[in-house]
């Protein structure tokens, strides 16, 4: 009796987590798909209208959404064009009142205002070289990123959706979504990998291509490991003195292992891409060895569940 009672509430406690993790990972997608539309609007706005300046009429502080408490926001009110309007306002520096002047964005074709903004919301590290720890997603824009966050978290909801329904109705067809869903963020892992390390080599052979033989000043350096389990492998990195702006770039292990502060370093520096690496810098196999693990993955999957349909 007590064995048995302890095995089913042990699988209550386990449903109410999972369906805890399931409205999480829901609402993380909403705000997703939310900050994506909020992105294309002012992608919109900013390419297409033009730079205003506008005089504040009144300033409001006051809660109007539930995203206020997590940011200083004002509510700007304000007449243009003999007409009124009510912006939200996002303050970094400063403080509004009544009477001063605005730059805002103007579309004319929707008549709406935006904030210009002077953030990304994803960090840009612009002194580290692409090469170290390079991912594609690095050159999208925002409004790129927001989407396939939005993609990733509604994937990973249906999957976890079809696991408590399957849980809890016994359906058949909630199982082979769930499945269907969980090949389709497989394959799609294995894409985005194979394309990445396509679009790595690539770049590592641009660089390369155009780039001219600069000597720079190492300040430090630094060795990175890829796993946080495992030491086998490591990555190599050099902060350096170009002009007046310090730089992370990818060095060898050999040069790891004698450059010292201050001392001179040969790199391949490409002023149109504004990248640079060592001369003696190979290409990293990292993203390759992911990549071919990723596969046997897919494989191995593909095949399980070929089976289990015959």
């Amino acid at each position: 009796m007590v064995p048995s009672f302890l095995q089913r509430l042990g699988s209550v406690a386990g449903f109410i987590v999972m369906l805890v993790i399931t409205v999480i990972i829901g609402l993380l997608a909403w705000l997703a798909r939310e900050q994506w539309l909020d992105q294309q609007q002012y992608e919109l706005i900013s390419k297409e209208g033009r730079l205003v300046t506008i005089r504040t009429d009144d300033v409001n502080r006051e809660y109007r959404s539930w995203k206020d408490q997590f940011a200083q926001i004002a509510y700007l009110s304000f007449t243009y064009n003999n007409k009124p309007y009510t912006l939200r306002y996002k303050q970094d520096t400063g403080w509004l009142t009544t009477g001063d002047r605005v730059a805002l964005f103007y579309h004319p074709g929707t008549d709406v205002f935006r904030q210009p903004r002077s953030y990304n919301a994803f960090s840009n590290n612009s002194n580290q070289s692409r090469l170290v720890k390079f991912s594609i997603i690095s050159f999208w824009n925002d409004g790129r990123k927001w989407l396939l966050a939005c993609i990733v978290l509604t994937s990973l909801f249906l999957l976890l959706l079809s696991g408590l329904l399957a849980t809890l109705t016994g359906w058949t067809i909630a199982r082979t979504a769930g499945r269907f869903v969980f090949m389709a963020l497989l394959l799609a892992g294995v894409a985005y990998l194979t394309w990445n390390t396509w679009q790595y080599y690539r770049y590592y052979n641009q660089l390369k291509a155009g780039a001219r033989e600069e000597t720079v000043q190492v300040l430090s350096t630094y060795r990175r490991s890829t796993s946080k389990r495992s030491n086998w492998f490591y990555t190599y990195e050099a902060t350096v003195q170009h002009g007046k702006q310090e730089r992370v770039i990818p060095i060898e292990e050999e040069e790891y292992r004698v450059l010292k502060p201050g001392a001179p370093l040969q790199v391949y520096y490409n002023s149109q891409l504004n990248d640079m690496m060592s001369i003696n810098h190979s290409p990293d196999y990292t993203n390759l060895i992911a990549t071919l693990f990723a596969w046997f993955l897919a494989l191995f999957f593909i095949r399980r569940q070929w089976k289990k349909m015959r």
